[in-house]
């Protein structure tokens, strides 16, 4: 009995030792940095200013391997991207203030060293793509729509510890046009495609054949036509991505571009 007793009075000191020890680590350690991680509301004025970044970067670097920047720094077409973010913000009666367009450029990429370079923005991105304005050659007018684009959903913008981050569902979709399968009637036309989907890491994860045949206007609709399908695969495929900023004075200044 005694030497129960001796075991249960060294044994109390020893809990009340871990326990103190868990508490303290919890409160000093596990607190803080859960407070540190956790993620913060930004205002509407700053919900704006990120969702249009990060709007202007990817309609700027959709038409190039992002996979060729993904993980690194959010770097290329600089004066391209602040061109876009210039168009969404005032307009295209604006699209001609290259001085402009050069500061701004300057400031959200917090680089010096860049120069004015022509740029290209879709006037009409959530129709056909027809129509593009072009530095050097003013609105530009397409015959047919675009084969292939950059889809995305912004679903999330908040504060990280000092960054803030934008999440989006995104995917490249390329349509091509193969030979036809389809045995027509006399008087249509047969129209075969495949429509092809890529993740930012250059992966291809989902990819459809289709045939038909028309009588009039056998064309192509364009990717555009299936972009509610294109996110949901995204989005069924946890295709999400999360584009980083840091801010500096007044301007937010891109960072990265990575996979959540």
């Amino acid at each position: 009995m005694k030497k129960d007793s001796t075991k249960k009075m060294v044994a109390i000191p020893i809990v009340i030792a871990i326990a103190t020890i868990i508490i303290f680590a919890n409160y000093y350690f596990v607190k803080p940095i859960k407070k540190m991680n956790e993620k913060k509301e930004v205002s509407v004025a700053e919900k704006f200013e990120l969702e249009h970044l990060t709007i202007a970067y990817l309609n700027q670097n959709n038409n190039k391997p992002i996979s060729s920047f993904l993980f690194h720094n959010a770097d290329d077409h600089k004066y391209e991207v602040a061109a876009e973010y210039y168009y969404l913000k005032n307009g295209k009666e604006h699209l001609d203030e290259y001085d402009k367009i050069l500061e701004l450029s300057r400031l959200i990429f917090d680089d010096k060293k860049i120069e004015v370079t022509n740029f290209v923005i879709n006037i009409d991105q959530e129709k056909c793509g027809k129509e593009k304005y072009s530095t050097i050659e003013g609105f530009i007018n397409n015959s047919s729509c675009d084969l292939d684009g950059l889809f995305y959903e912004i679903v999330a913008i908040y504060k990280q510890n000092f960054e803030y981050v934008v999440e989006f569902y995104a995917s490249t979709a390329i349509q091509e046009e193969v030979e036809a399968t389809e045995i027509c009637e006399s008087f249509e036309t047969p129209l075969s495609y495949n429509l092809k989907l890529i993740d930012l890491e250059g992966e291809e994860f989902y990819k459809k054949s289709e045939s038909k045949c028309c009588s009039s206007n056998c064309a192509l609709e364009g990717v555009n036509s299936f972009k509610k399908d294109i996110i949901t695969h995204a989005k069924s495929n946890n295709k999400l991505y999360k584009m980083i900023f840091d801010k500096k004075g007044d301007y937010f200044v891109f960072s990265e571009l990575k996979k959540v």
